[in-house]
């Protein structure tokens, strides 16, 4: 295997999503099948990534008949997985659990069996599966990441504050961990809670190398009420993206405050180009008519 592969598996498995996103790129010709194949399971996902998935799948659903014992649990995991990508949830449930059933302590399966219930909005069963998880192994980030996650989309605000603030302690390097506790921040949205996220993501730092992360900034200025901060932050990632749907849909919340509404008709007709809708056709019709 790779270094690239296992550097990729490693942060994907930590949770660190933005730095994973780095070994995502196109091939870079150094041959590794399995590099390839992930870089499709998580990434983008274009037309020749699709391909390679559904070939895969088909090898796998081949070679299964005659496999046993601990390569037929690979199989059936990596069906899992192709599953999941291919948005057949209840197919990558049923082939997580033959892998529990082979290797109950097939950790990623457990997990992935957790993730699928919870597509599944069957979130108990997740929450049961990702401790599971962590009953035998305590450090396991991802299934951590996750129950934290759930309980955010419960409203359990402290309770998945604090387990994202540790992980991040933990790991003071991992960017996709520390996006996701902004993201938390912000969800929850006091004025303390939006301070911390500019002591998290501050100018010059490395989390301010991260598209999502400078959003995440630029999103509490505006809610802190700091308009002139706001707009130098929603500018610089236009700077660096034209077509940042976010930047300029915060430029129109920006500008609507501010009451300068020519500047504001410009935004809505970049953001309607980039990303059409209704609301944004309708802000344009009555820009248009006032």
């Amino acid at each position: 295997m790779s270094a690239d592969n296992d550097r990729l598996l490693e942060r994907i498995g930590a949770g660190d999503t933005l730095r994973a996103l780095s070994l995502l790129q196109p091939e870079s010709g150094n041959g590794d099948p399995r590099l390839a194949l992930n870089r499709a399971l998580y990434g983008a996902g274009g037309e020749e990534d699709e391909e390679r998935i559904r070939a895969a799948d088909q090898q796998h659903r081949a070679a299964l008949s005659q496999a046993q014992g601990a390569e037929r649990a690979t199989l059936l995991y990596n069906l899992g997985c192709f599953a999941l990508r291919q948005d057949d949830v209840v197919e990558a449930r049923m082939r997580f659990g033959e892998v529990l059933e082979l290797e109950p302590g097939h950790l990623m399966a457990r997990h992935n069996l957790a993730c699928a219930a919870e597509l599944l909005a069957e979130t108990e069963e997740a929450r049961r599966e990702y401790r599971a998880v962590l009953a035998q192994n305590p450090h396991a980030a991802l299934s951590r990441l996750n129950l934290a996650q759930l309980a955010l989309q419960d409203g359990e605000y402290e309770e998945g504050l604090e387990h994202l603030e540790t992980l991040v302690a933990e790991q003071s390097g991992n960017m996709g961990v520390l996006l996701y506790l902004c993201r938390g921040l912000i969800l929850r949205g006091s004025a303390a809670d939006l301070e911390r996220v500019l002591s998290l993501v501050g100018p010059g730092s490395e989390a301010g190398r991260y598209v999502d992360l400078q959003e995440c900034r630029a999103f509490a200025l505006f809610q802190l009420g700091d308009l002139e901060d706001a707009e130098a932050a929603f500018q610089a990632l236009l700077d660096s993206d034209a077509d940042n749907a976010f930047a300029l849909a915060g430029m129109i919340k920006l500008l609507g405050q501010r009451g300068d509404f020519d500047a504001l008709h410009a935004y809505a007709e970049r953001l309607h180009a980039v990303a059409p809708g209704d609301a944004t056709a309708k802000l344009i019709q009555e820009l248009e008519s006032a």
